[in-house]
């Protein structure tokens, strides 16, 4: 053998190779640092994959399993991204999770009643659900309908059944408050012997002939704004309103206004003052005479006086009386 090449064989013979520095899988990275010199796929740096049972990146501190960190791997774990959620966790109801992990624990419809929260006004009570027949009077919305099952109140007429006079009759709601109307023309004279009742009371103490009204008399009467007190209860003629006019004066009326039958505190003449004036025409020279019916002087109420209904033309300055009669003045 040449000299040159056992030299060459003797130098080869006395190298040794580090197996710190073997890269056996040519992932680029020395089985020094490489958990698994034998899957190119696994070495420091590369990108953990979940769930494969492998420490692809070398690193035993970023997790494979159980991610939330919750002491639950994922074949237990429903939700391994939240450490809320695990086997054994309180169900927190209505907020669309399983916290425990457990199918059979409801998150809603809790009562089990068919019925979720929102239609169901009582998810904790499975006799009461949209479709129950309402039981009236109970204290609860059985059917859930506050609209037109209202539990206190069974013939709907916004009137609960502790104050309607008949809860199964809508016309038959609240008791009235009846007043005292003696001369039957629908006014009472004030507020005394007031009676709350469901129908018209009997015949009132003060006056048996007499009967009741519900319009409440407010204010005072004979008052210009005066609309629901009676002036005289002992008057049919005499109320709030009246338009007619009369020649007597009202029974057990005001001194001050004895013939104020509309109780508006003043005598109102149905007759005023007569008044008559020339005026010319189109044509000159002529002239008519314009005037307006009533007493010559005036008159008072009940009393009677002279009445001119016209006048007739003398000269071109002067009205003629035309024709007259004697009227009582009517008064309201």
């Amino acid at each position: 053998m040449p000299v040159r090449a056992l030299l060459v064989l003797l130098a080869l013979a006395g190298c040794k190779r580090d197996p710190s520095k073997v890269d056996a899988d040519g992932d680029g990275v020395f089985a020094d640092v490489d958990c698994d010199d034998d899957d190119p796929s696994v070495f420091p740096g590369v990108i953990e994959q979940i769930y494969d049972g492998i420490d692809n990146d070398c690193d035993p501190s970023t997790p494979d399993d159980d991610l939330d960190g919750d002491g639950f791997v994922v074949a237990e774990d429903c939700q391994d991204l939240d450490a809320a959620i695990s086997p054994g966790a309180e169900e927190d109801p209505y907020n669309g999770l399983d916290d425990d992990c457990d199918p059979s624990t409801p998150d809603d419809d809790l009562d089990g009643d068919g019925y979720r929260r929102g239609p169901d006004c009582a998810d904790g009570n499975a006799d009461i659900h949209p479709g129950q027949e309402e039981i009236y009077y109970d204290g609860l919305d059985n059917d859930c309908d506050p609209i037109l099952t209202i539990d206190d109140d069974q013939d709907r007429d916004q009137v609960p059944v502790d104050v309607d006079c008949d809860d199964l009759d809508p016309l038959a709601r609240a008791p009235g408050l009846y007043f005292v109307d003696c001369d039957l023309d629908g006014f009472a004279a004030d507020t005394v012997g007031g009676v709350e009742a469901c129908e018209l009371p009997a015949a009132p103490t003060a006056c048996p002939d007499g009967t009741w009204t519900l319009v409440a008399p407010v204010g005072p009467a004979n008052d210009p704004a005066n609309t629901t007190v009676d002036c005289s209860d002992a008057d049919p003629d005499a109320w709030p309103g009246q338009t007619a006019f009369f020649d007597v004066p009202v029974a057990d009326g005001p001194a001050a206004y004895p013939y104020d039958f509309d109780c508006d505190g003043t005598d109102e003449g149905l007759y005023g003052d007569w008044t008559c004036a020339t005026m010319p025409t189109m044509v000159p020279g002529e002239y008519f005479c314009s005037s307006v019916p009533g007493f010559l002087t005036p008159t008072a109420c009940g009393a009677a006086g002279e009445y001119i209904s016209g006048c007739t033309v003398i000269d071109p300055t002067t009205c003629d009386v035309g024709s007259t009669e004697t009227r009582t003045q009517e008064c309201r």
